[in-house]
């Protein structure tokens, strides 16, 4: 929730304080059933009046401030945001419990305002209750969207986007004449591309990829944190009052017109391939939109796809590949540049193994660099990039359960705060809050969400689908971009000076993009 809704429920208090619902032990029913409850329920910091124990969390870190919260009431934490019971696990033990041993029962979403109106009433990968239609929905995703066969089908796409991203660094390079050139905005504008391209194919280019993903910047805009009635069921009516609502839904409408333009055109597309007597098929469809519409026409898939159902499966491709890639390679960026040894080491390798050889072939050796596969995992350690946030998305708890030997009742929210169980010294030595990529040199961690001090994805039924397409493009982008450029600090900063704040809305991302100076390496070129 921003800072200027916090002050707004303030001054509001006290009209909406004669609307606070009955106590929170009223409502869970009297005599022994409350009392068992509110012995075993897990402990957690003291709130105010109404808000709870929202005043806790008035600062741009949240998770740092739930971390040191853990540290005084323990791993399983209670709060009450609000008007909504919220647990908070912050250790791997407990996590293990939430993503693996009572999985089914917290593989839901709770309702949220932004999720809702721009993703088509959750009808999406990342907000969709947890049922049949989800099931159905991971099963789409694991085998026809975003399977190991498809994500190599793109690599086309991202060899001409990356190599794209190399041009356009040296134009602006050569164009501020030793100063800095805008790293983080290049980086947007090539995961924007690949995803694009990846999702939509030669449907979306030109005046109507510029109008669409203008109308995604304005949802994820709105989308950043809670709207109050995320915190305040009751007070719904003030998301009207703010214009939240209203915003939100008017980010919806412009991508839903530039969605149905683009679906239109593959419609006609497909029409006019059943006239000419062309075959049809999902293998011979490699951009995302034709094979949904394939998928949808054919009626042969269990899950009932609908245009509804495709508009809302692409917002979620949109939102996991753009955003979240390029802040995760400018966060690299960010501590290679902070640790000159760091990078020089990881430089020399990839020249290696790319002098020489055909640009073509670059992709097919990014998986022998081990040790820009170490400062990528070590990047995500400390920042959390995936999902891009450093705690987890909410899960809602369906039944109550035990978590730690605490209860968790029915309807809480649960959040899972990675971030704290990825610095904690307790799992990553002393050195925890460094930046050390060599901490992985014989660590068996890895991305599959099975060790539960490292979830850069997730874990569990609601881990992300998307991890290949990520890794793939975002090894691809650094490989790139440490092989044609040395890079440097502008003149007069140091390393230690560099600013790396952060943001946490939408994403974990640098609060003012990464501008550094860029140096052709040598005599190569984009062409070479």
């Amino acid at each position: 929730m921003e800072l200027s809704t916090i002050s707004l429920l303030f001054l509001i208090l006290p009209l909406i304080s004669l609307l606070i619902l009955a106590p929170s032990h009223s409502r869970r029913g009297g005599g022994s059933r409350a009392e068992t409850y509110r012995k075993r329920r897990p402990p957690g910091p003291w709130g105010l009046p109404f808000i709870g124990s929202i005043h806790h969390l008035l600062t741009s870190q949240p998770q740092a401030a739930l971390r040191e919260l853990a540290k005084k009431h323990g791993p399983v934490m209670y709060l009450r945001l609000g008007q909504v019971d919220t647990v908070v696990v912050s250790s791997p033990e407990a996590a293990q419990e939430v993503l693996r041993a009572n999985d089914i029962n917290f593989a839901s979403r709770p309702s949220l305002l932004a999720a809702d109106i721009i993703c088509y009433g959750n009808l999406d990968i990342a907000f969709s209750p947890y049922g049949d239609y989800r099931r159905a929905l991971r099963k789409l995703c694991t085998l026809e969207l975003l399977s190991a066969r498809k994500v190599k089908q793109f690599a086309g796409i991202r060899d001409r986007e990356t190599m794209s991203l190399v041009a356009e660094v040296q134009a602006a390079a050569a164009a501020a004449g030793g100063q800095p050139v805008n790293l983080g905005g290049l980086l947007i504008s090539c995961t924007n591309s690949i995803t694009g391209l990846a999702t939509f194919g030669h449907f979306c280019s030109g005046a109507r990829t510029k109008r669409f993903l203008s109308a995604m910047n304005e949802a994820l805009k709105y989308s950043s944190g809670f709207c109050v009635s995320d915190l305040f069921p009751s007070m719904w009516f003030l998301d009207v009052v703010t214009g939240t609502r209203y915003q939100l839904r008017r980010a919806h409408r412009q991508l839903d017109q530039v969605f149905d333009e683009i679906i239109a055109e593959g419609e006609a597309r497909a029409r006019r391939r059943n006239a000419q007597g062309e075959d049809r098929d999902r293998e011979g469809e490699h951009d995302l939109l034709s094979v949904l519409l394939w998928i949808r026409d054919e009626g042969d898939s269990e899950l009932p796809i609908t245009t509804i159902n495709i508009k809302a499966i692409i917002v979620d491709m949109f939102m996991a590949g753009t955003e979240t890639t390029s802040s995760a390679a400018e966060w690299v960026m960010s501590e290679l540049i902070k640790n000159p040894d760091k990078m020089a080491k990881a430089q020399a390798e990839v020249r290696q193994a790319f002098d020489n050889k055909n640009p073509l072939d670059h992709e097919s050796n990014v998986h022998h660099l081990h040790y820009l596969s170490m400062v990528i995992k070590e990047t995500m350690r400390l920042y959390g990039l995936y999902p891009p946030i450093p705690l987890l998305l909410p899960r809602l708890c369906r039944e109550t359960c035990d978590v730690g030997g605490f209860e968790v009742a029915r309807g809480s929210r649960v959040i899972v705060n990675a971030w704290a169980m990825a610095r904690s010294p307790e799992y990553w030595s002393d050195d925890s809050e460094e930046f050390n990529p060599e901490r992985f040199e014989k660590s068996v961690l890895d991305y599959k969400g099975t060790q539960f001090e490292y979830l850069p994805f997730g874990s569990g039924r609601r881990m992300c689908p998307g991890s290949g397409f990520g890794l793939a493009t975002l090894e691809l982008i650094l490989a790139r971009l440490l092989y044609y450029f040395d890079w440097s600090l502008p003149a007069g900063m140091q390393p230690l000076e560099l600013d790396m704040d952060m943001t946490v809305g939408s994403t974990a991302r640098r609060s003012n993009q990464l501008h550094l100076v860029a140096s052709p390496y040598g005599k190569v070129t984009a062409k070479s």
